[in-house]
């Protein structure tokens, strides 16, 4: 299958695109970081420089705000919503999946499935989710909402990459206030084995799916886990008072035959190791 990747030189792009490459004809769209990949790729900076046809887009490009990084308004809307706009109307023909952020369901206080109301509790979400809705104008489209997602790779500005850090440099990881805000967090390698089930599959899915694991962790459960493969202590500091959020994905699981498959104890430990080889 021609498959085309967007944002193909981020995190989860480029994974996809290692795992992909063996068994399609993949092609790339970046904005910026353009790296060597293990697999030859042709990628491409600007749309318009595209002839190829692909049967389906993967869409991973995005404007992404979280942890440290804000972004500005207009900035997630040129990426989010204009550029996703611009890649459905070159190709309507192609099967879309749109990847999508769990964040768009805000911070309710009961357990979201897919079909939870939507109430978006930033500029980010808030792009995200009008970027689905320009994908629904493709009627071949298929939106997967991730939860946090982790391993080898991601950005430094969140939790976990933050954690480790003050572990290996200070063997002290500060956590806030009690550390009982619980999130979810999702392995790129089981994030990257769903989208291929949605490649896969012949069912037809109208409703978002949820990419998330199986178990929720508080940020002192995160803490815990890095200061066993590291060495370190905790420090409690601040007051934290950030919203907590549970997650029941067995609707998604049921209709791609999928379910996650990293425990949140080895996907760290495996980040570990590999942080420590870039030192």
């Amino acid at each position: 299958m021609k498959i085309l990747i967007t944002g193909i030189y981020g995190f989860l792009g480029s994974h996809l695109a290692e795992r992909l490459a063996s068994v399609h004809d993949i092609s790339g769209l970046y904005n910026t970081g353009k790296r060597e990949l293990s697999v030859g790729i042709p990628a491409f900076h600007s749309l318009e420089d595209m002839t190829d046809v692909p049967e389906a887009i993967i869409m991973c490009h995005a404007a992404v705000a979280s942890g440290t990084t804000q972004l500005p308004k207009t900035q997630l809307q040129e990426v989010n919503v204009d550029l996703t706009a611009r890649i459905v109307r070159k190709f309507p023909e192609a099967k879309v999946i749109y990847i999508s952020s769990a964040s768009v369901y805000g911070f309710p206080d009961e357990v979201i499935v897919e079909q939870s109301a939507v109430h978006p509790p930033n500029d980010y979400a808030a792009s995200k989710l009008d970027g689905e809705l320009v994908v629904r104008q493709n009627p071949n489209h298929v939106v997967v909402r991730l939860s946090s997602l982790y391993g080898e790779g991601m950005k430094e500005n969140t939790l976990i990459p933050n954690y480790v850090n003050q572990a290996l440099a200070h063997r002290q990881i500060e956590v806030w206030g009690t550390g009982n805000r619980s999130q979810n967090y999702i392995h790129v390698s089981d994030a990257v084995s769903l989208i291929e089930s949605v490649l896969d599959t012949k069912a037809v899915i109208e409703f978002p799916l949820l990419g998330v694991s199986e178990q929720e962790y508080t940020n002192l459960d995160v803490a815990n886990i890095i200061a066993r493969h590291i060495s370190a202590g905790i420090a409690h500091v601040n007051q934290d008072h950030s919203p907590s959020v549970r997650y029941d994905n067995r609707l998604t699981q049921k209709v791609l035959n999928w379910k996650p498959e990293t425990a949140l104890e080895k996907g760290v430990a495996d980040y570990i190791k590999w942080k420590q080889k870039q030192l």
